[in-house]
């Protein structure tokens, strides 16, 4: 019989997790118990590792309340382009230390998704996929796939 709880440690980087992350949510709900169990324990293994990563993209309070005015300017149909434009300009203008602190924020954390990191995963068998599975699907799941 074969091992389900087959696990090696990777170096991955940040992104590379992400992006594993995204791909077993969209598979997680594909039938097969061996499958289920290792999807579900490295979906759990990987937001762990991400949550820090996570918490450092956040932006401020203050930020997500600019943010908000502006997107309420965006979406408003009582006042023409141009004056959405100027209004925004304005806003953005008097916030310029906020908003180059978020540029500023952004930044790191598109350079830390670079970072890599060793982390022991459940490999999945060819013989523990489902049968239903796509080609696409597969191709999100190819980090961990036993080989």
């Amino acid at each position: 019989m074969e091992k389900v709880n087959t696990m090696e440690l990777t170096t991955y980087t940040y992104r590379a997790l992400a992006d594993l992350l995204q791909a077993m949510f969209e598979v997680s709900e594909l039938k097969g118990v061996k499958f289920s169990l290792q999807i579900s324990k490295n979906i759990s293994l990987i937001k762990e590792e991400l949550s820090s990563l996570e918490e450092s993209s956040k932006p401020s309070a203050k930020f997500l309340e600019i943010a908000q005015l502006v997107q309420q300017l965006e979406t408003s149909e009582s006042i023409s382009d141009e004056e959405k434009k100027e209004k925004i300009e304005k806003i953005e203008s008097e916030n310029v230390e906020l908003v180059e602190e978020r540029k500023s924020q952004i930044a790191e954390f598109t350079e830390m998704l670079k970072e890599e990191i060793g982390l022991s995963l459940f490999k999945i068998s060819e013989s523990s996929l489902p049968v239903d599975i796509t080609a696409k699907q597969l191709l999100g799941i190819n980090l961990i796939l036993k080989e």
